[in-house]
């Protein structure tokens, strides 16, 4: 946050006039989530190409609005830079790892990411973001019987979602259930 005080401080020298406009928290959301990943992140770890996602252009809407689940670097950035760019690993254990899972995913025109299974069909790869609420709907939906963890994750994937935790999620969410 320190150097983007200095920053900030340079930059207003070089205009004649500014105005500092106070936005409430709750109308905040967006540039909050994006000042905690800044703070976060050393700067060898940041690539803001990956992690921020403008959905509007700055100059034609005179703001930006932040798609805030592309906020924080998951599991799914690697794949998804790899399939759009062809990105891979400096290390060449880790390029050649990647290029070999990658085979099991592919990437929509939206840019979403799915996940291809020998037996079934694809399923939509999901960020932190959603898998608390695909967790509980599943646990405890109009459909859901409080089931085990191991039994969750084969009904998480049945109805066609993936992300590479999905056995320690499960596990943490139904130990917290209160039945």
């Amino acid at each position: 946050m320190q150097r983007y005080l200095e920053k900030l401080q340079i930059t207003l020298h070089q205009f004649k006039e500014w105005t500092l406009q106070h936005v409430p928290q709750e109308q905040n959301n967006e540039v909050d989530a994006l000042a905690n990943l800044g703070s976060s992140v050393e700067d060898d770890e940041l690539n803001s190409g990956i992690v921020v996602q403008l959905m509007r252009s700055v100059i034609e809407e005179g703001h930006p609005e932040i798609n805030s689940t592309s906020l924080t670097w998951n599991w799914r950035n690697k794949y998804i830079e790899y399939l759009k760019n062809g990105k891979l690993p400096s290390d060449p254990k880790e390029s050649i790892a990647l290029r070999t899972k990658t085979a099991q995913f592919t990437l929509s025109k939206n840019g979403t990411l799915f996940r291809r299974t020998f037996d079934g069909p694809v399923e939509i790869c999901l960020g932190p973001g959603d898998t608390a609420y695909v967790l509980q709907e599943v646990h405890e939906g109009t459909c859901g019987n409080h089931s085990g963890a191991e039994s969750l994750v084969y009904k998480v994937i049945r109805i066609g979602y993936y992300w590479t935790d999905m056995e320690k999620d499960a596990k943490e969410f139904v130990r917290k259930c209160d039945e």
